[in-house]
């Protein structure tokens, strides 16, 4: 599922998944940051929720600090 959220103007979109071990998973793309950008972040979000809201809103807040970072 993809979902569409903005953050001090920038648009940043969470594209949800889940896994077959039953954990959700999470994936950002912020089309103002460079790929390169973005992975530099990656790395610090954990890869697997109990629930889609835990992943969205954990991936939300990561975002947000990716944003916060960028300035």
């Amino acid at each position: 599922m993809t979902e569409t959220c903005y953050s001090k103007g920038k648009k940043i979109i969470l594209i949800t998944g889940r896994k077959e071990n039953g954990k959700w998973v999470c994936r950002i793309t912020i089309p103002e940051f460079r790929t390169s950008e973005l992975a530099r972040y990656h790395n610090g979000l954990p890869e697997e929720f109990e629930t889609e809201w835990e992943a969205k809103t954990a991936t939300f807040h990561y975002a947000q600090r990716m944003i916060d970072s960028s300035h």
